[in-house]
């Protein structure tokens, strides 16, 4: 959870209180309809995690690719074979569930937070990422916060007014032209943002389905790499989805984010 608020978390709060001054903004009608189009993208996740959402879907699951995470701007080396993009399954249901999947060690690890409850599974897959957890992360914290934006849905449909959106034209991917969108906050908004919220970006590749087919998220230090390959919106996700299976362990709220730090790393180290 740490490393998914590190690239997040700053971006949303950013975007929520970046958008209103687009409202006053007359804007050319292509730069409105690629800002529109972003919208369309962005706003069915950021929905979910409103409070209260201003939709019926209260849930997603994103099934895709990770392709590149770094913690500093990649240096590429002299023959150096990029890695090979490595499947994730990623479920979401706030204020209280997440669920990551990915291979790790060749083993493909879950790690799940059910309400206040954590666990991780296959058990013996992963003690040896267990082991490297130093005695502040493996220490009894606090409870879980919740996972949800301090707005509701309706101020959130305000997003967008904010948004500077440039359009970067089409780019084919897996065969398919898709049009390039790059996202991030007005300039003028984001001169008031405090030092962690800003210099964040987003560029979206959007098929012509207008879903989400890939997306690099940068920021201070950091950036991420992830392709889409499925995309769902529930009420609810199944409830075997949340459950521990007969080879899980238990999880401390401090475990449980330190572990997914280290799963998304080993994930990209082949």
């Amino acid at each position: 959870m740490a490393i998914l608020a590190r690239f997040f978390r700053p971006l949303f709060v950013s975007l929520a209180i970046a958008f209103l001054s687009l409202l006053l903004t007359p804007k050319r009608a292509h730069a409105l309809e690629a800002r529109e189009q972003a919208e369309a993208v962005l706003m069915p996740f950021l929905d979910v995690l409103a409070s209260p959402p201003a939709g019926e879907a209260r849930a997603f699951r994103v099934q895709g690719r990770l392709e590149s995470l770094n913690a500093q701007p990649p240096s590429p080396q002299p023959g150096q074979t990029p890695s090979a993009p490595q499947p994730f399954d990623f479920a979401l249901q706030p204020p209280g569930r997440m669920r990551l999947s990915v291979p790790s060690a060749g083993v493909q690890i879950t790690a799940c937070r059910n309400g206040q409850r954590a666990w991780v599974a296959p058990a013996a897959a992963v003690r040896p990422l267990l082991a490297q957890l130093t005695p502040a992360q493996r220490q009894r914290s606090a409870q879980f916060p919740p996972m949800e934006l301090p707005f509701s849905g309706r101020q959130l449909a305000l997003l967008p007014a904010l948004l500077e959106v440039q359009d970067k034209g089409n780019s084919p991917l897996d065969g398919s032209p898709c049009r390039i969108l790059d996202v991030r906050m007005q300039p003028e908004i984001g001169s008031l943002m405090p030092a962690e919220a800003k210099g964040w970006a987003l560029r979206l590749w959007v098929n012509p389905a207008g879903r989400p087919a890939r997306a690099g998220i940068q920021g201070p230090g950091t950036s991420a790499v992830v392709r889409f390959d499925s995309v769902q919106f529930s009420a609810q996700l199944p409830a075997a989805l949340w459950e521990a299976p007969a080879d899980a362990t238990s999880l401390t709220p401090a475990e449980f984010d330190a572990l997914i730090a280290l799963l998304l790393q080993n994930s990209k180290q082949r």
